[in-house]
């Protein structure tokens, strides 16, 4: 990810605004492609890659928003309200002062960021946008970028008489970035959705105090459900888990494979690895091809049956929550009643092994978009259906709904969880599994 400038001549010669300083051609280039490629509607409808901006007020926003930018996870909500907060920090057109920036979002998994680009839909105004692009950056890249591009923006207000608002925000932020006490608490105002400081003084409390309980990772996770409903679901879950939560094994927290799978540092989608960690197991575990029914599964997590069994009694959560004991085991709060999803949450659980380590560390398992999250999701979808075992038993790549109902029967999975691997792997449009989820 990076930003190509070519300042404009004359910009920082008897200018005195900051904007007019930094008049400039921005692009961006990322992974090859050219961001800001758009079609000149005024002049004589040439292509261009570089727009015409003052790089100074798009500085300003990433440096304000530097910190919901680089940690704050993508906002699936119906609150009108949070949607509008959540843009105003994520889309690039808030850095606003008139000028038509393209329809760009950013939203972060923890460890890399996600660009959405849409083109321009209408031919209104100066310009057209014409690419389309959602592509993963890694976090350091993303860092890199802006980082380069904020500071090219300072030199060249070195003719600035005194300091801009930007000298200021940047210094802040950067003094935030080399404080780890100070790291901490704007990574968890941002994944609640505050901006710095914003965040009320007992929920950054308590979250503090959790995290230095249960393993400051695991309470980041937690804060990604959101400032409206963190507190509350935290304090649900921990109850329901003193009272209500029961002992598994967790088959594969030593396993070294998988831990050196995670932090091999090689670029790959947490999917991607979850997968490959999803096989690595069963193969370390002697499973064989197929379904894992839930006597199998529950003499692997050492524990009864009926764990896994559909529990209409179940106290009900929007997420799920373990905690290691010793032994290799978690005290569990499953959250769910429906047999399908006991068993689903039990896989996430084996997969969230691998990172909570510590005795008395929590096991998260949310809908946030996270990258560890992720993994969980896609461990489970492997470890509980192995795509290959899936493809072999209904013998087509294309099947019907009936097919796919019966593969979840058969793998005793839930049909959307059919429906999604099928997505996942290219043989079924987004848009079906999009009415499956609406329908049911």
């Amino acid at each position: 990810m990076q930003f190509e400038i070519n300042w404009i001549e004359g910009s920082n010669g008897t200018s005195t605004s900051a904007d007019l300083l930094t008049r400039c051609y921005l692009a961006l280039r990322v992974s090859g492609r050219q961001l800001f490629c758009h079609e000149d509607l005024l002049g004589d409808h040439q292509v261009k890659d570089a727009i015409g901006v003052s790089a100074y007020p798009l500085a300003v926003w990433f440096a304000a928003n530097w910190w919901r930018l680089r940690w704050e996870p993508g906002l699936a909500s119906d609150d009108a309200s949070a949607m509008h907060d959540w843009k105003m920090s994520h889309l690039l057109a808030a850095a606003g002062e008139g000028y038509a920036w393209p329809n760009l979002t950013f939203a972060s998994d923890g460890q890399s960021v996600q660009l959405n680009l849409k083109p321009s839909y209408e031919n209104t105004g100066s310009l057209r946008y014409l690419e389309r692009l959602e592509a993963w950056v890694p976090a350091e890249q993303y860092e890199s970028g802006v980082d380069e591009f904020i500071s090219r923006t300072l030199e060249q207000l070195n003719d600035y008489a005194g300091q801009t608002p930007l000298h200021q925000l940047w210094h802040t932020v950067l003094d935030e970035r080399a404080t780890p006490s100070l790291t901490l608490q704007r990574q968890l105002e941002a994944r609640l959705g505050y901006d710095p400081e914003e965040a009320p003084e007992s929920l950054m409390t308590l979250l503090l105090k959790l995290g230095a309980a249960h393993g400051e990772s695991a309470v980041q996770e937690l804060a990604c459900i959101g400032h409206k409903h963190a507190g509350k679901t935290i304090e649900e879950a921990e109850q329901s888990l003193a009272e209500a939560g029961e002992l598994i094994t967790l088959p594969i927290q030593n396993v070294r494979r998988l831990a050196e799978l995670l932090g091999d540092g090689q670029p790959g989608y947490p999917w991607e690895k979850a997968r490959d960690a999803a096989n690595e197991t069963r193969q370390h575990l002697g499973l064989n091809k197929g379904p894992l029914n839930n006597r199998k599964l529950s003499e692997l997590l050492e524990t009864s049956p009926r764990l896994l069994e559909h529990n209409q009694a179940a106290h009900r959560l929007p997420i799920g929550l373990g905690e290691i004991t010793d032994n290799g085991q978690a005290r569990v709060a499953l959250g769910k009643t429906r047999k399908d999803s006991r068993r689903f949450m039990t896989a996430r659980f084996i997969a969230d092994g691998v990172y909570g380590s510590g005795i008395g560390n929590w096991l998260p398992c949310t809908d946030a978009a996270t990258a560890r999250q992720k993994f969980q999701r896609a461990f489970a979808q492997e470890f509980l259906c192995p795509y290959n075992d899936l493809i072999e038993w209904m013998d087509t790549t294309y099947p019907d709904e009936e097919t796919m109902e019966a593969a979840a029967e058969h793998f005793e999975v839930s049909p959307l969880l059919i429906n999604t691997v099928m997505v996942n792997h290219g043989h079924i449009p987004q848009s079906e599994l999009e009415a499956f989820q609406q329908a049911v």
